[in-house]
């Protein structure tokens, strides 16, 4: 089947098996919990059953489903891997090998007709609307982009057991925790329902509000964007220019200041021994790719101006002299930094002093080119348009 034509919602039936349940569930949701909780209150264990569970499930999504098994950008021991299977499954959102088959699908072909949830069709299609679709591919095109899961048994076990594991996690454990109490009715919507309708939409949010709102400091290629106030949403998915520019990380919000709970959790991992080989772009080709997103702003600001040759020429030297200036001054400052933190204990208190001074040097030097960059930039918003 041709990749492009996989996801054309006019050429696939509806999936009222998923129709149903997206729709009847946010009624249990809200009407249900509404209703119940107007009837008999609400109770402190309740309300811990929809936090513990939403934050077990969404960790799942975000730093299972999303960043280990779909992108691969760490490694983590099996029991970390079991965790995500389960509690992933809990999120209802179709087995690890289905999902990241899907995902990987939107990476490779994002914005065309081969992107499962294609922001250009609309913003409730790529946020749920794809979902009720059937998928008619045959398994053997589905798993073509997975070959790595299909070879794991811990997934074909989560994929062949899907349903059941569904039952357990997502509806038989909340009511469990609510039978504490003597709550069941109560354990079930606020740690099932309502639980899983909210770890949807917060999951889908990515797929729609971040191609359609925010900012794209790492890439112009695709819809992709960071938008700062979905980070907190969505466990620290918002930073979405940066995820599709750089797949391989497994931060989303690289800055350390950057709400990034996903992050701080496969942290913690590392800490406790639990995952290793965490993936980071350099911060170098980040720099870079700021760079060339600048430029090509520029770029479009002259093209819409219709400058002229002599003024591309000019403004293009001072662009790639800043730029360049700004890259070498930046990866100095790095390498000098990293060369401190690396030997720092074992050089002499004269030595440390001594490169102390060096650190500073570079970082003077760096936040020089970076200002001298910031005020071109700002020269260049000054040139004026073209009326349409």
């Amino acid at each position: 089947m041709n990749a492009n034509a996989s996801f054309s919602g006019a050429r696939r039936p509806i999936d009222w098996v998923n129709a149903v349940f997206l729709v009847v569930t946010p009624l249990a949701a809200f009407v249900g919990t509404f209703f119940y909780a107007w009837n008999h209150g609400v109770t402190w264990l309740e309300v811990a059953n929809f936090i513990v569970m939403f934050a077990l499930t969404s960790v799942s999504v975000t730093g299972g489903y999303h960043r280990y098994y779909s992108h691969r950008s760490y490694d983590c021991s099996k029991a970390v891997q079991l965790f995500y299977l389960l509690f992933g499954a809990a999120a209802v959102e179709n087995s690890v090998l289905s999902w990241a088959g899907d995902h990987r699908s939107h990476h490779r072909f994002v914005d065309t007709a081969g992107d499962p949830y294609n922001i250009l069709r609309g913003g409730l299609y790529a946020h749920m609307g794809w979902i009720f679709f059937k998928d008619t591919r045959d398994a053997k095109t589905r798993e073509r982009n997975v070959p790595d899961l299909a070879k794991d048994p811990l997934v074909m076990w989560q994929h062949r057991w899907y349903l059941p594991i569904v039952i357990v996690f997502t509806f038989a454990l909340p009511t469990y925790i609510g039978l504490i109490q003597g709550r069941p009715v109560g354990g079930l919507l606020w740690g099932g329902f309502l639980r899983v309708v909210l770890v949807h939409h917060t999951t889908f949010f990515i797929n729609s509000l971040a191609h359609l709102y925010g900012a794209r400091p790492y890439s112009l290629k695709d819809t992709a964007r960071d938008s700062w106030w979905l980070a907190p949403l969505t466990f620290g998915e918002g930073y979405h220019n940066f995820h599709h520019k750089f797949q391989a990380d497994y931060r989303n919000g690289h800055r350390w200041w950057q709400f990034d709970a996903t992050k701080w959790w496969i942290n913690l991992l590392r800490w406790t021994g639990q995952a290793w080989r965490l993936k980071r772009t350099p911060e170098p080709l980040i720099l870079r790719a700021r760079l060339e997103v600048q430029k090509e702003l520029v770029a479009r600001r002259l093209a819409a101006a219709r400058a002229s040759d002599r003024m591309w020429e000019k403004i293009s030297r001072r662009l790639e002299a800043g730029s360049a200036r700004l890259q070498a001054a930046h990866e100095a400052y790095v390498q000098a930094r990293a060369e401190r933190r690396r030997r720092r204990e074992e050089w002499t208190a004269d030595l440390r002093r001594e490169w102390d001074t060096r650190l500073a040097a570079h970082r003077a030097d760096y936040k020089a080119a970076l200002e001298s960059w910031r005020a071109m930039l700002r020269a260049m918003e000054r040139i004026p348009q073209g009326s349409a």
